[in-house]
């Protein structure tokens, strides 16, 4: 179990740490998926280690995050893939600590800077925030609140394919939300520029961490009211309505698409 609270202390050598080359979490070969790696051993194999980011507590010790140097790593003791990759191999909870430590770090490199005055800034407040002494500004790390909607007709759900995507699966259909807007006025935005698709009953569900890189997943469901499905090729590239007997290849359960597509299915049954 994660504590939030951020150390104070600087890293020693026998810390853990996540390692990140780019957007890729780099794991021991032999180890488990996903376990942090001594801080030390890092540092001995390989040329540079920067960006040393405090994340909680496990297990009552202290864990960072890191940037390793893009020199080529020993592929017999390491190995690496992007977050998405872990999904459906780890536990849920192991994903959401991971994911914030990736996004801690993106915070803090996105944040040397004051954005006001470009001075420097420092860790404040425990380590939550980065403030500029100079003016005054204080940065806490940002989170993107987006809407993930499930939209179902009788006994059929409208899922998505995205455009461009690297992985050919059909999802819920998502967007992020609009200053001035609330999380059911987003639903139906996103639903109607992606689709061309009108609803209405919208109901929360639920929500999940998504560090890709800082996002907030806020689930819902909703109900056709009216409209043909009018695709935005920018955004989509097929969408369809599907039943249980002819669902398509779809996110993993441990996902919120897949939480809301599998709860929909066992409400039918």
């Amino acid at each position: 179990m994660l504590n939030f609270t951020r150390p104070t202390s600087t890293a020693s050598a026998t810390d853990l740490v996540w390692p990140f080359q780019g957007r890729h979490l780099v794991s021991e070969l032999m180890g488990s998926p996903g376990a942090p790696i001594p801080l030390g051993q890092l540092m001995s194999d390989f040329p540079t280690v920067t960006d040393i980011t405090p994340v909680g507590f496990l297990d009552d010790k202290p864990v960072f995050a890191c940037i390793l140097g893009a020199a080529n790593m020993d592929v017999m003791k390491y190995t690496s893939g992007n977050l998405f990759a872990l999904i459906g191999r780890i536990a849920g909870e192991q994903f959401d600590v991971i994911g914030r430590a990736y996004q801690l770090l993106c915070w803090e490199r996105d944040h040397r800077h004051c954005g006001r005055c470009g001075r420097e800034t420092s860790l404040a407040d425990k380590g939550q925030s980065r403030a500029c002494e100079p003016c005054g500004l204080s940065v806490y790390p940002r989170i993107s609140p987006c809407v993930i909607v499930l939209v179902t007709r009788d006994e059929e759900m409208l899922l998505a394919a995205g455009a461009g995507a690297n992985r050919r699966f059909y999802s819920c259909l998502a967007g992020f939300v609009e200053p001035g807007e609330t999380c059911e006025q987003a639903v139906q935005r996103e639903v109607m520029e992606e689709v061309g698709v009108e609803v209405d009953d919208i109901q929360y569900h639920g929500s999940q961490p998504w560090p890709f890189p800082g996002q907030l997943m806020l689930g819902f469901t909703a109900k056709w009211r009216s409209g043909d499905i009018d695709i935005d090729p920018d955004e989509i590239d097929e969408a369809i309505w599907c039943t249980a007997d002819n669902l398509p290849p779809v996110p993993p359960p441990f996902s919120i698409a897949g939480q809301l597509i599998n709860g929909f299915l066992t409400s039918l049954s």
